[in-house]
């Protein structure tokens, strides 16, 4: 009956690392969306000064 509680604590505690990585990849996957987006809109809003030459 010991075991039993010990148990219970090392299976709840073996989810957490796993939920914690699946939470860090989607941060990680927004952040970069994000940044992808942004940069896009920079490159987007010195298209015109690219063909003039003052790239």
């Amino acid at each position: 009956m010991s075991n039993t509680p010990m148990k219970d604590q090392r299976s709840s505690s073996g989810y957490l690392i796993p939920v914690l990585g699946a939470v860090a990849l989607i941060i990680g996957c927004a952040l970069y969306i994000v940044y992808k987006l942004a940069q896009q809109d920079a490159a987007e809003k010195w298209a015109d000064y690219d063909e003039c030459g003052w790239s």
